[in-house]
């Protein structure tokens, strides 16, 4: 019997595949109970070196060749999904299905995109300044007719705190200042959701639910390539 496996696409920032990883874990246990090690997916996992610093320019060229290899290389591990839990990535998604042929790769803005609220009607989107260039998010955000909640002074303000946190990690004061500038941003105090569309910020997201609502892409992501792995199982009669 063939076992199901989920290939990760990780290391965009190197900080951020342990928190995935981890998410991905509690997302078995809480969609179908997973409890022994058994219990849990075959998963390949790459932390992938790739050629990005905050507030420089992207070497398209070069970034596309390194998502590719990465994919690939899942590919060859003979992977039955793809995640990425990086949007800057996700900037190059054609050429990331088209590495990796067969093997479905899911859509990091699609899956969040879908969980928020009817309730939230203007949306910001905390990401890199080559992330919102490529407006993607805008577009799946729009496409719903809710309002995108965006300015290039918040935009700057992000990419200073996504530096800090890969030179320094969480606990410096540099970067919690920053953080907080950033939630006292009037841009993001008018919106109803913030989606946090950059896996370096996602453990500073506020544990408290409150206004606005804090929404976690890569967990989002985590969420859905457990349900999708759950239908596959299913499908192949492995579980």
């Amino acid at each position: 019997m063939m076992t199901v496996s989920i290939g990760v696409l990780a290391g965009m920032g190197p900080r951020s595949t342990a928190p995935f990883i981890d998410m991905l874990i509690s997302a078995c246990q809480s969609q179908y109970g997973a409890c022994n090690d058994e219990d849990f997916p075959l998963m390949h996992i790459i932390s992938l070196p790739t050629p990005f610093r905050p507030g420089h320019p992207v070497d398209d060229a070069a970034m596309t060749r390194a998502l590719s290899q990465g994919v690939q290389s899942l590919v060859r591990a003979q992977t039955d999904v793809i995640v990425v839990p990086c949007n800057l990535a996700h900037c190059y998604f054609k050429e990331m299905i088209q590495a990796a042929g067969n093997v479905p790769v899911l859509h990091i803005a699609e899956s969040a995109v879908r969980q928020l609220p009817a309730t939230v009607q203007k949306v910001a989107v905390l990401a890199t300044e080559p992330v919102m260039d490529a407006g993607f998010w805008q577009e799946k955000i729009l496409a719903t007719g809710r309002e995108v909640s965006d300015s290039a002074e918040l935009r700057s303000l992000v990419t200073i705190l996504i530096r800090l946190i890969k030179e320094s990690g969480f606990a410096v004061p540099q970067v919690r200042s920053c953080w907080q500038a950033v939630l006292s941003h009037p841009t993001l105090c008018q919106a109803d959701a913030v989606l946090i569309a950059c896996t370096d910020i996602s453990p500073l997201i506020p544990p408290e639910p409150g206004r606005p609502l804090f929404i976690d892409t890569a967990s989002n992501l985590a969420e859905s390539a457990i349900r999708y792995y759950t239908q596959l199982t299913v499908a192949q009669g492995t579980r």
